[in-house]
């Protein structure tokens, strides 16, 4: 076991400083199935969590596969569709001499990995898994690793899969031979060591289409160039010739030629080819408008590969499809952080910055070097609302919680320098009695808190902290006689070598 273990970890390590987990929630989806929750565990994974995984034990390691370096050694295409033929997806591979092996994922879709015999910078593994994924016609599907770059000094850790072989020879994870014929671990090992490649040979790898030579094609989109020579899906014929039209309109610019080779291209790419009439509305469709490429619908969507289509003579030009955003996660510290992934890299901003679109725009101009392009307020919050469906929570130390640093700062103010009689609280400073009790004016420990630059004022004012301190450690305000009456607040004293609330409250889990 040890033997299998070293190697399925040396074939699958990633980031070593977290790794994931998904467990199943208590809630439940229409299909009467449990829902899962996610979650980064700021750890590196040790053995015995490649060791629970293999022997099936719950929750199942999730590894990331971008290291602190921004290097991976494999990545994955996740295709998110049932039911799934992973046979004729393996052909197709084979077809196209793409070096990649597939395995079925647990809900029966398929996860196509590249493996690299060494670590490689994520953005070429990031680059060759996209240009297959239009090649086959998944461009839409997730890419891991889904950044180019992560920032794991300031937090972020980049985003997880979920392993293979959970509960090893019982597992519904396993990976597929080149006939299609699912394998044990140790065949899963031998297959590997025949498919990996070099840093040399991934910096290489190109899908080649020796039809993308046929004069039919000539600086063609090569989401066209896939649709027209593997087929075009049933009831897409009217949305495929539409863009042939807009390729036609680029390469012959002049009204009767296009026109008629419209008839060419539909006699000899759509089966059945489109009656006459549905090309004559084609035909003037194209030319009523300011024609561009549709990259965003089906068919041409699913096979887009942007960078590609810009070098083709007639591809969309300056009409490229800006980055879009992938995917949140939110570093749960007070105040949170939120990284954001878009085209490849991660953007780091506030909850005010993202849930502006022209504050978040600037951001992407400082960090990215390119702003981004302008969005409606009601399309912005659509767009936030869909991501935020599928965020990731980064857990946070507990010093960064915001009732963690109250109460620091406030036992620091009571202790550090704490009176001697209850009159000294009009000098400024805290009283702790013999009861264990804390006398204070608020007004004398907010202008510490200023003083000391400690507190974030401007996202917790004074109401709103003395709200905080009230609901954290009961603090009520009496009248004390020193010697006249005087408000002052009253708490039970606290102080820092006292093990924290918060962290003697929370329920283990059973992966901690």
């Amino acid at each position: 076991m040890m033997k299998e273990l070293e190697k399925f970890k040396k074939i699958f390590e990633g980031l070593d400083s977290a790794y994931g987990i998904t467990k199943k929630s208590d809630q439940f989806d229409e299909r009467g199935k449990n829902k899962t929750e996610s979650f980064t565990i700021h750890k590196a994974p040790i053995d015995q969590n490649w060791k629970d995984h293999l022997e099936g034990k719950y929750p199942g390691l999730a590894i990331i596969p971008i290291n602190k370096e921004n290097k991976c050694k494999w990545g994955c295409i996740d295709i998110d569709k049932y039911p799934f033929d992973h046979k004729t997806f393996i052909k197709k591979l084979s077809d196209k001499k793409i070096k990649m092996i597939v395995f079925r994922s647990k809900s029966g879709g398929a996860h196509a990995f590249l493996f690299s015999k060494t670590f490689i910078p994520a953005i070429i593994m990031r680059a060759k898994l996209k240009m297959v994924a239009s090649a086959m016609g998944y461009a839409k599907s997730e890419i891991y690793p889904k950044q180019d770059y992560i920032r794991v000094d300031r937090g972020d850790t980049g985003s997880f899969l979920n392993l293979p072989y959970h509960s090893n020879q019982r597992t519904v994870r396993y990976a597929f031979n080149s006939k299609g014929i699912g394998m044990d671990l140790n065949e899963f090992f031998d297959f590997y060591d025949s498919m990996s490649m070099t840093e040399e040979e991934i910096k290489n790898l190109v899908v080649e289409d020796e039809k993308e030579k046929i004069n039919y094609f000539k600086g063609m989109p090569p989401c066209l160039v896939s649709l027209l020579t593997d087929g075009v899906p049933n009831g897409q014929r009217n949305n495929c010739m539409y863009n042939v039209g807009v390729y036609l309109k680029k390469r012959y610019p002049e009204k009767d030629e296009w026109h008629s080779h419209m008839f060419t291209y539909n006699t000899q790419f759509m089966q059945p080819p489109l009656d006459t009439p549905e090309i004559n509305t084609l035909i003037e469709s194209v030319t009523s408008k300011e024609y561009h490429y549709k990259c965003k619908d089906e068919p041409i969507n699913s096979f887009c590969n942007a960078k590609k289509c810009m070098t083709r003579e007639f591809g969309i030009g300056d009409d490229a499809p800006v980055p879009e955003m992938s995917e949140i996660r939110k570093y749960d510290s007070d105040p949170p952080i939120y990284f954001v992934s878009i085209g490849g890299d991660s953007v780091e901003v506030d909850d005010a910055t993202l849930h502006d679109p022209e504050k978040f725009s600037l951001a992407c101009m400082n960090q990215m070097g390119k702003p981004m392009m302008p969005v409606p307020k009601h399309s912005w919050r659509k767009l936030l609302i869909k991501l935020f469906d599928n965020l990731k929570i980064v857990p946070a130390p507990s010093s960064s919680k915001i009732d963690v640093q109250l109460t620091e700062i406030l036992a620091d103010y009571i202790n550090k320098t704490p009176g001697k009689e209850l009159k000294d609280v009009m000098r400024g400073i805290a009283f702790t009695d013999k009861g264990g009790t804390s006398y204070f004016k608020f007004k004398n420990f907010w202008r510490f808190l200023l003083r000391t630059k400690s507190w974030p004022d401007k996202t917790y004012p004074k109401q709103k902290t003395l709200r905080l301190m009230q609901g954290l450690f009961g603090v009520e305000e009496i009248w004390k006689k020193i010697p006249k009456n005087t408000r002052v607040m009253s708490m039970k004293t606290i102080k820092l070598e006292r093990p924290n609330v918060r962290i003697n409250a929370k329920e283990k889990e059973p992966w901690e």
